[in-house]
């Protein structure tokens, strides 16, 4: 029974640059370079009737290719108490509606919508026991490589494999935009 979520990928040369300026500090565990990612949707595990069925539905999906500026960083739950360090998305009313239409299709399919209002990022870190002189130093990292924009042009579904050495993702089917006009 596969874990799902629908994600858009962080292009390639973000994910270098954000890897270039990453260090070894304590408490801190990177996501790793090809998992960078932002999530859309996750919709957790799925029998493989209901896995294929999201999978056509989600084809109905139709957006056009867009700008997604990714500006500031934070820490979730919060500074005091952090156990994610992310980026986040400057607000975006293309990826409102692409967030928006594919909530509404897998609500057709009978998924519950979700309670949490949508923050889009893209999660940097996980932190464990991390000190406020390795917080400051994860706030001052991405200060360098922000503001930066790149284009969306396809979303995808991913499955999840959970590990004692973290998740395996893959990707299950690519959802391609339309073509500009």
């Amino acid at each position: 029974m596969p874990r799902l979520f629908i994600a858009i990928d962080m292009p390639d040369e973000l994910r270098g640059k954000i890897c270039e300026v990453r260090r070894n500090l304590p408490g801190v565990r990177w996501t790793p370079r090809e998992q960078i990612h932002l999530t859309l949707r996750f919709i957790g595990d799925s029998d493989d009737e209901h896995f294929q069925r999201m999978k056509a539905a989600l084809s109905g999906v139709k957006y056009r290719p867009f700008k997604l500026s990714m500006a500031g960083s934070g820490f979730f739950p919060n500074e005091r108490r952090p156990s994610v360090f992310w980026i986040g998305c400057a607000e975006n009313p293309a990826l409102s509606q692409l967030k928006k239409d594919i909530d509404d299709i897998l609500e057709m399919d009978g998924l519950i919508p979700e309670a949490r209002r949508f923050s889009p990022h893209f999660t940097i870190a996980r932190l464990k026991d991390i000190r406020p002189p390795e917080i400051r130093k994860l706030s001052e990292i991405c200060q360098g490589i922000l503001p930066k924009e790149f284009t969306v042009s396809e979303f995808m579904l991913y499955s999840s494999v959970l590990t004692s050495d973290g998740a395996i993702h893959s990707k299950e089917q690519i959802y391609s935009a339309l073509p500009q006009k």
